[in-house]
């Protein structure tokens, strides 16, 4: 009879590094509507609906503004889920314009999640979306 151990197994972190950093060939978030373009195409698309869906939620609002032009770190979880991870520069905007902003994120529509397609597993990701704020 034989049996294996397993935590007596390590596996090295430059191998756990190796396997978790994206490649080609994982599946990045997506929308429905975006699921058959490719390269580019998928990735405009994809960043068109969330442009409008901020835009959408953020209409006739009126932010105390510096600057218009942002930087949105954008989280989406393992279930498609969007938040808002940084907002540069953040120092810009008083804290009801940035919680207006946390809150458009919050209510795009789930996303299809990304998959690390070498493991076969949802993974969290993080992206920079550039936007501008719309103002009078």
């Amino acid at each position: 009879m034989l049996s294996c151990d397993s935590k007596y197994v390590t596996v090295p972190d430059s191998e756990i590094e190796s396997a978790s950093s994206w490649s080609i060939n994982d599946q990045p978030p997506s929308f429905p509507k975006c699921e058959n373009l490719k390269n580019n195409q998928h990735l405009d698309c994809f960043r068109n609906i969330i442009e409008i869906e901020i835009n959408n939620f953020l209409n006739n609002k009126v932010f105390p503004l510096d600057s218009n032009e942002y930087i949105l770190t954008l989280k989406i979880d393992t279930i498609g889920k969007f938040s808002l991870d940084k907002l540069n520069p953040s120092n810009k905007l008083d804290n009801t314009s940035i919680n207006l902003i946390k809150s458009a994120v919050e209510n795009i529509p789930n996303a299809l999640p990304a998959i690390k397609t070498n493991v076969g597993e949802f993974v969290e990701v993080s992206f920079n979306l550039p936007f501008k704020l719309k103002y009078e």
